[in-house]
């Protein structure tokens, strides 16, 4: 096999084998950035003396029987909202070019500890506020799945979806405030984990809503997001061996995630169920009332958090500003203090609920996004379809934010347009080695995967 066509745990194991020298595997992957990304959409910045010393550390533990781990030696890139030392890191805003950190974000300095190398910032929306992944300062980068028409990649971590599924890398971390790790794996076709709030240090990790802000990763399979998070978080790797999807109890949320989907989306994910079924899960259709409810109550609750974090930028460069974004964060200025303490309470009890209707379930399911990708060139005349769009990307992830569970997005077919269709899994928070595992068994089966 070619080596970008590869996994991240098999290129771990040829590494620790002997068989793939990881100098030669960075080159590898710069060159290719450098020939299929020459416009610098995907990768906006890299820093190349730094991906080829770590290569060259990680070749000398491989040859002194050393290494720290599977991931040892592989290549990982980072969104641009991940400090890292010596390189500017802006949020691919404007408004924000000059900021050049001292020192990596806690995150890469865990992942730099067990062996990744640093493969370069991968582009995103800027200050990651769209599940669309329009970046007007770098460049948008097109979905990989369309070579005819410039598609949206999904937001916000959009370089990081495209990056993986053009084999520019074999994982790419991105961040998910309302669906941004999500969005951009299931338009891409891949795997996008969305962990749990507060489950992983964000120290180094600039903000676009401290409160519903996560780190997570987006890989080929799952077993390459499992050996990523394991690297995150500091915790054993999730035994996914053996893992079985029958006698699984699985609840698709039909109100409110199944409400206004595309057909071929909708036609996709119905038929994984019905895979999932042949293969021996229980599969049941709820409406959950929760999501739908934290969606009413939470209303501008992540614009104002956004808002107090930028609001000295915006307001002192509003020129700076995407023109379709500036309208977003300014709605944030209008909530007031007691307001936004009613709605935590309120989404707290709404949490407390899910969490209890979900301990009786192995996971909720629901399409990841609920319409196909759509032409950047349509979004970009017209604010109104960009508004529109982005409020349909966001719909069946950001309520997930809201009441604090972890998700994970499979790839399960083609929607009416030939573009991926993403399956989504929730479990309650702290769940992650859980969810992970019954994602595996859903891989394992071939549920996620079948074409349409």
């Amino acid at each position: 096999m070619k080596w970008h066509d590869m996994t991240a745990l098999q290129l771990g194991g040829e590494i620790a084998g002997g068989a793939i020298d990881p100098a030669d595997l960075a080159e590898h992957f710069l060159e290719r950035i450098a020939t299929l990304d020459a416009d610098g959409r995907v990768f906006i910045r890299l820093a190349e003396d730094r991906t080829r010393a770590e290569a060259a550390a990680a070749r000398h533990r491989q040859r002194q029987g050393l290494r720290r781990g599977p991931l040892d030696g592989v290549p990982v890139s980072w969104k641009d909202l991940v400090d890292v030392a010596g390189v500017e890191t802006t949020m691919a805003a404007r408004a924000l070019a000059g900021r050049v950190p001292e020192r990596d974000g806690v995150l890469l300095q865990r992942a730099t500890q067990a062996g990744t190398v640093f493969l370069g910032k991968t582009n995103m929306t800027e200050f990651a506020f769209s599940g669309l992944g329009i970046n007007t300062t770098h460049g948008t980068p097109a979905n990989a799945l369309d070579a005819t028409v410039d598609r949206i990649p999904g937001g916000s971590s959009s370089g990081a979806g495209v990056a993986v599924a053009r084999g520019l890398g074999p994982i790419a971390i991105g961040s998910d405030t309302g669906g941004s790790v999500r969005i951009p794996a299931a338009l891409n076709g891949v795997v996008g984990l969305k962990t749990t709030i507060g489950a992983l240090p964000m120290d180094g990790v600039m903000p676009l809503a401290s409160l519903f802000d996560t780190i997570g990763p987006l890989a080929a399979d799952v077993a390459d997001a499992a050996a990523m998070w394991s690297v995150l978080s500091g915790r054993a790797m999730a035994d996914l061996d053996g893992a079985r999807i029958t006698g699984k109890r699985i609840i698709a949320v039909a109100s409110p995630m199944w409400s206004g989907i595309d057909e071929g989306i909708d036609r996709s994910c119905r038929e994984a169920l019905s895979r999932l079924e042949a293969a021996g899960a229980s599969v049941e259709w709820q409406d959950i009332d929760e999501f739908a409810e934290a969606m009413k109550v939470a209303g501008r609750l992540i614009t104002t958090d956004a808002w107090s974090c930028w609001s000295g930028v915006v307001s002192d460069m509003p020129e700076k500003i995407f023109p379709f974004m500036l309208p977003r964060f300014l709605s944030g200025k209008v909530q007031a203090g007691h307001e936004v303490l009613k709605i935590l309470r309120e989404l707290d009890s709404l949490a407390d609920r899910l969490h209890r209707r979900m301990g009786g379930c192995d996971a909720l399911v629901a399409p990841t996004v609920r319409i196909s990708a759509p032409k950047i060139a349509d979004l970009l005349e017209d604010e109104k379809e960009y508004t529109n769009a982005n409020a349909a990307m966001l719909g069946n992830t950001t309520p997930g934010n809201l009441l604090k569970v972890c998700a994970i997005t499979l790839p399960c077919g083609k929607d009416a347009s030939d573009m991926p269709a993403g399956l989504m899994l929730m479990q309650r928070p702290g769940r992650e080695e859980a969810l992970l595992r019954l994602a595996r068994a859903v891989e394992t089966a071939g549920m996620a995967q079948q074409p349409s």
